[in-house]
């Protein structure tokens, strides 16, 4: 049983990581098409504070879609529930949306220019 359970468990955190990182990809494409692109030229002919600020806007609202799509993730259902006694909801991974957050920030190519603009101001 010990086995048994480890294996579905196993299983489980690959199907809410596969999930997870999907999801993320897919956002961070949509805020890329969604938000301005970030134009180099336009930020040098204004103040790099604005550019600072259009910045924490946007990890506000990552942060805020990270905490959504954590309660929205914890409501799937997963396939394995209920095998070799296995309860998916009792799965840690599946509230720390760490492969969310990542996939979401390293995708967004604009938010990253952006942030590389702002780094580099202040180097």
């Amino acid at each position: 049983m010990e086995l048994g359970f480890r294996i579905v468990k196993i299983a489980d955190i690959c199907y809410v990581t596969v999930i997870y990182f999907i999801a993320g990809f897919l956002m961070a494409k949509l805020y890329d098409t969604i938000f301005p692109k970030f134009d180099e030229k336009e930020a040098n002919n204004g103040h790099v504070l604005q550019t600072v600020f259009d910045s924490v806007v946007r990890i506000c609202i990552n942060a805020i879609t990270v905490y959504v799509a954590r309660n929205v993730f914890e409501l799937i259902p997963s396939p394995f529930n209920g095998l070799y006694g296995f309860q998916h909801i009792r799965l840690k991974e599946l509230s720390g949306a760490a492969t969310f957050s990542f996939a979401l920030l390293y995708y967004q190519a604009n938010f990253q220019s952006e942030l590389k603009y702002i780094y580099n101001k202040f180097n």
